[in-house]
């Protein structure tokens, strides 16, 4: 100590002896070089490489052992998830918003202005008009609210419409190729182009409301429909109150009977 020694138990500590990035007074000239000053606290100096030693927010410490500090520009050194790595080199990092840094196909850019980026579900960055929750147009194509698919069947009967579907009219579940012609209904209820009575395959000559099996020959006593005649296609209506036309034939030719008999007795 009389020798200068500021401190005799640290043998590194001596009057001429190198300075070194340990805080200390190293040569005993009775002053801390600045670069070994710790400004903010932090616990590292600027001989330490802390990158601002103004700011304690910056400093050298992994706290999240993620292989990043605040002076590496990790942005949560409490969250080892994220850091600015850029692993997909899809120019984000995980700090940057990339919600996925293993596929370079989801990132946080928007490109096309939709408001949506790939990050956040926008299954087509180059198209404005396809994003989450966008109004669906049918059969154009293209997935335009991002659900997986085009809106190819608008009544959802299980047919698909438009051009290249088979569904005749597919803003109504009840017509499609799966459904039974109802006769009467002025409907193609099976898509099959014909509608009501022109329909000979499912309005069918023999389903009459009489002998079953017939195909309404003239002259048959059990057919209330003889005047169709030679099989043709009988619907019964499906309107409340009319009368099918075969029970308009048979009034008829009752009334005549009574008429020939009434003028017979005259």
């Amino acid at each position: 100590a009389c020798q200068g020694d500021c401190d005799n138990n640290d043998p590194a500590v001596y009057p001429g002896a190198p300075e070194i990035c340990d805080g200390k007074d190293s040569d005993c000239d009775g002053t801390l070089p600045a670069d070994e000053e710790d400004a903010d606290g932090d616990g590292f100096a600027l001989c330490d490489g802390d990158c601002d030693d103004e700011n304690a927010d910056l400093d050298l410490a992994d706290a999240d052992g993620d292989g990043y500090t605040t002076c590496d520009d990790d942005c949560d050194d409490g969250d080892a998830t994220l850091d600015p790595a850029d692993l997909d080199a899809d120019g984000y990092s995980t700090c940057d918003g990339d919600c996925d840094d293993d596929d370079d196909n989801l990132d946080p850019a928007d490109e096309d202005g939709d408001g949506y980026s790939t990050c956040d579900g926008d299954c087509d960055d180059a198209d404005d008009g396809a994003y989450p929750g966008a109004a669906e147009i049918p059969y154009d194509g293209v997935d335009n609210d991002c659900d997986g698919a085009d809106l190819t069947d608008v009544d959802g009967d299980g047919y698909d419409g438009g051009t290249a579907g088979d569904d005749c009219d597919d803003e109504d579940a009840d017509v499609n190729p799966g459904q039974v012609e109802v006769c009467d209904d002025a409907l193609d209820n099976d898509c099959d182009g014909l509608i009501d009575e022109d329909d000979q395959d499912d309005c069918a000559p023999a389903d009459d409301d009489d002998t079953t099996g017939d195909d309404d020959t003239t002259g048959d006593p059990a057919d209330d429909d003889d005047e169709i005649g030679g099989g043709g296609c009988e619907c019964e209506s499906s309107v409340a109150g009319r009368a099918p036309s075969g029970a308009l034939g048979v009034v008829g030719l009752l009334l005549l009977l009574a008429i020939r008999r009434l003028s017979a007795a005259g």
